[in-house]
């Protein structure tokens, strides 16, 4: 906790001082602070953390779909890894940093193997697991100990997100305080200091919003250079998750004059529709297996369901978020953090948090009418979409059949909406400033003191 204190001091005393400019604040912060949440936060506290960590864990060792037998999707794991939390019980129970101490000593051993069931993070593809699965593979070729394992996963997970972020800062020509603040969030701070694919998921989609907005704000031709890397970005974000797919529909904003000319236009706007949706619909054949063994094909019964009564499921909708709206909040923010929300540091976090969200969006006169109305209605549009299919997809998969409320509706879900929502919201002058207020300082400040109080009530929670 001393520590904790210096080196929040130290960090006001360089940005005020030192007159840092807005990346390398966002660096020092991003690295210090995420550092601190991949060392304190217990093994396995991540949301649902031991099962990405096994499916990282198996793309590491060349198995990129979860082999299927006796009708289970299972996964061949070091015995090691389940030890850790044998004083607890299995992953979902409370984990206590004296288990943490009696694990840094354990060491993996080949033939000691056991099988899991994997199916639920079975559906995933391996393109968000990448960084863990690669540093999971060097260092057990480096190392036995299984705590150097799972903290090297962390920690490399947690500096491609922050480089990923950083090279958005660069490339967008607005809107860099907003990734400055979503990734301070200490619910991003969490997500992305894990081993949870949740990481690539969140920078991928801010990444690909962030180049799109710089091709269609510089007045020049598309080269097919940028019309490939609009494709990879959209492959990637689209096997990420696939309720995030409609970002991909920002291409349309492109202006015409900026292809050489009809034939390319058409021909790039393909592409860049045509082969994610391809990719992600292939991949989806490929997962579907691993889900009808989730719910016994519950999930057609479901989707089935809701196109025969569209107006009964828009009221379960409706009631899930006027139900659980105040969850959804204090998740997004971090007032709630970690596997089962167990730590919660309730308004003290979540207000302030929303209160510089809302001082950006007010006073960040580099948002003012920079988006043209047909940006604005898509933007709108898209947004309601993704929010629609977050919903659909939680009641399709983790819902019982006909059931009136959806279950498994968390915060964590909407990050990536919060760069295209604020930079929405952020249009019109609402108010006019009178003197002159340093948002980065403002928002490097709160943000230090909100992660101190997060980071402490980690500390307290699991000690």
């Amino acid at each position: 906790m001393i520590g904790l204190n210096i080196l929040a001091i130290a960090a006001i005393w360089l940005i005020t001082y030192k007159k840092m400019n807005l990346e390398k604040v966002f660096i020092l912060l991003s690295i210090a602070i995420g550092i601190c949440y991949v060392f304190i936060v217990p093994i396995y506290r991540g949301h649902d953390e031991h099962a990405h960590f096994f499916r990282a864990y198996e793309i590491s060792k060349g198995v990129l779909n979860t082999k299927i037998d006796n009708n289970m999707s299972l996964t061949q794991i070091p015995k090691a890894f389940e030890d850790i939390t044998k004083e607890s019980g299995k992953y979902c129970n409370e984990t206590h940093y004296k288990e943490v101490i009696d694990f840094l000593k354990t060491e993996t051993k080949e033939n000691e193997n056991i099988t899991e069931n994997g199916c639920y993070m079975a559906v995933y593809s391996p393109i968000p697991y990448i960084p863990q699965a690669l540093t999971i593979s060097i260092l057990d070729i480096i190392t036995d100990n299984v705590a150097v394992i799972f903290y090297g996963a962390r920690l490399v997970n947690l500096l491609v997100a922050i480089l990923i972020l950083y090279f958005a800062m660069k490339i967008i020509p607005f809107g860099k305080i907003i990734i400055f603040l979503i990734t301070i969030t200490p619910t991003t701070m969490t997500q992305i200091s894990s081993l949870s694919p949740d990481a690539t998921t969140i920078t991928s989609c801010i990444l690909f919003i962030s180049y799109l907005i710089k091709l269609i704000y510089e007045k020049r031709k598309i080269t097919k250079k940028e019309v490939s890397y609009i494709t990879i970005l959209g492959i990637i974000v689209s096997l990420c998750k696939i309720v995030y797919i409609p970002f991909i529909a920002l291409v349309l904003l492109i202006p015409k004059d900026r292809y050489e000319n009809k034939k390319k236009y058409w021909t790039s706007l393909g592409i860049m529709f045509i082969v994610p949706i391809i990719l992600n619909l292939i991949w989806l054949a490929i997962a579907g297996q691993h889900l009808a063994l989730i719910d016994n094909n519950k999930a057609s019964s479901q989707t089935a369901n809701i196109l025969s009564n569209i107006p009964e499921y828009i009221r379960v909708a409706l009631y899930s978020v006027q139900h659980e709206f105040g969850n959804l909040i204090s998740e997004l923010f971090g007032g709630k953090l970690l596997h089962n929300d167990l730590v919660n540091n309730g308004m003290i976090v979540t207000l302030p948090m929303i209160i510089i969200f809302v001082l950006e969006i007010l006073l960040d006169d580099e948002l003012k009418e920079k988006l043209e109305f047909n940006f604005k209605i898509l933007l709108g549009i898209i947004l309601f979409i993704i929010t629609g299919l977050i919903a659909t997809s939680l009641y399709v998969q983790w819902s019982p059949l006909k059931w009136f409320f959806i279950n498994g509706i968390q915060g964590r879900y909407f990050i990536p909406l919060l760069l295209p929502l604020t930079i929405l919201l952020g249009q019109n002058k609402m108010v006019e400033k009178k003197g002159k207020i340093n948002l980065k300082n403002t928002i490097s400040y709160i943000a230090i003191i909100i992660n101190f109080v997060a980071l402490a009530q980690i500390v307290v929670t699991y000690l």
